[in-house]
């Protein structure tokens, strides 16, 4: 007779607790040799050990359960497991390169953060910046409802192009027209997409090399006309010479639902057509 092994011996030598061994039984992937009708106690052969290292590697490779069930109840020939093993590959590779995109995703946010903290909240400053890329879009209308479902949309259509990854959301103001109205008015919205060539069959905006006076903030992103009236008030007084529009852009928004208050961390930029440095 061979030797029976408790399912406490079992867990011990596979490094496998008794609770998934339990549910490997109830499932009925790996059953055991005997099971004493008395006490309930589980038994186990030397064979189930053949077995139990088969199910480990399957799941060393990601299979679920149920596709290592079908494996086992079928008898599969090894040209059936190499097929098996070789789609589990492809889909680990392509895992890998999405995991890779959402680090990559990750470390730009975290530079971005960061970065901003290190330049200070709610100063002015000068920043050089190198050539940016953006897609524009004429949805000005910010603040309502409409605004916010066009925005999802874009943003949808864009993450079924391209994948999800960072998208930084800007808007364009008249530089003239703020400075005579003292009203923040959008001129269009903009997304950048780094240098991602596929989509500049699209209307784009491209912000050049150069210096750039910057102001980060961490506000209600409908309180951002204080902002630029900051930012303004430093040009007259500096007697700077810069460009035409100012750029608003986004790195993240938060909402506190306990409050109901959302505050976004952004970046107000606009152009200098010479390096001054105060």
């Amino acid at each position: 007779m061979d030797r029976r092994f408790s399912i406490g011996e079992v867990s011990k030598l596979h490094n496998v607790s008794v609770q998934t061994l339990r549910h490997y039984d109830k499932v009925g992937l790996l059953k055991p040799a005997y099971i004493n009708e008395s006490s309930k106690y589980r038994y186990y052969s030397v064979k189930h050990f053949i077995m139990l290292d088969f199910i480990k590697q399957c799941k060393a490779m990601g299979l679920t359960l149920d596709e290592i069930k079908e494996l086992m109840d079928h008898h599969t020939s090894v040209d059936a497991i190499l097929e098996v093993i070789t789609k589990q590959k492809e889909m680990v590779t392509k895992k890998i390169e999405e995991l890779q995109q959402i680090q990559k995703h990750i470390e730009i946010l975290e530079d971005k953060i960061q970065t901003a903290l290190n330049e200070g909240i709610g100063s002015v400053f000068v920043k050089y910046c190198p050539t940016r890329y953006f897609i524009k879009y004429n949805n000005t209308k910010r603040y309502t409802e409409e605004f916010e479902i066009k925005l999802t949309e874009t943003l949808r259509d864009l993450e079924k192009e391209h994948g999800v990854g960072h998208k930084e959301l800007a808007f364009a103001t008249s530089y003239e027209k703020f400075k005579q109205d003292k009203q923040l008015t959008y001129d269009h919205m903009m997304i950048g997409y780094g240098e991602n060539k596929s989509v500049v069959q699209r209307e784009q905006v491209v912000l050049p090399e150069g210096h750039y006076l910057t102001l980060n903030f961490d506000d209600d992103f409908k309180n951002t006309s204080p902002y630029y009236a900051q930012l303004l008030t430093y040009i007259e007084a500096q007697d700077l010479q810069v460009g035409k529009t100012f750029y608003e852009s986004y790195m993240i928004t938060r909402m506190d639902l306990m409050n109901n208050e959302e505050k976004s961390l952004g970046q107000i930029q606009i152009q200098l057509i010479e390096k001054v440095i105060t």
